[in-house]
């Protein structure tokens, strides 16, 4: 039974789908989602082999996608003028800030934005 909400990172999904077990680990039990920013990274690269993208774009089909509101659009905004961040960190950041829930990611420059989100480095 899934006993917390996590909105993953691209490079979580990527760890995880490379067969990562400490990636693995921390998303069990774990009701995942995804920005909208994240889908497009993910599907928007161009190095999968045919059956890569199959297995990717199924993969994908399970995890509930976050689009951009006027909230995340309005904290993404306060997060790139406050922290000088990019833009894609910006709008994922905002969007498990607006959702309440934890980010869970690998990347380390996050940690800026660690009173501002609930954060998990892997």
């Amino acid at each position: 039974m899934a006993d917390r909400s996590l909105l993953v990172d691209t490079n979580v999904l990527i760890h995880h789908w490379d067969g990562d077990t400490r990636t693995t680990a921390l998303l069990e039990n774990a009701i995942i989602h995804t920005s909208f920013v994240t889908e497009i990274e993910i599907l928007g690269f161009h190095g999968y082999t045919a059956h890569e993208r199959a297995r990717v774009i199924a993969d994908m089909a399970t995890i509930p996608i976050i689009d951009l509101d006027a909230g995340i659009r309005s904290i993404a905004i306060d997060l790139c003028a406050r922290h000088r961040i990019k833009l894609a960190d910006a709008l994922i950041a905002a969007t498990a800030i607006r959702r309440d829930v934890p980010l869970i990611t690998q990347d380390k420059h996050f940690k800026k934005l660690k009173n501002e989100v609930a954060l998990t480095l892997i």
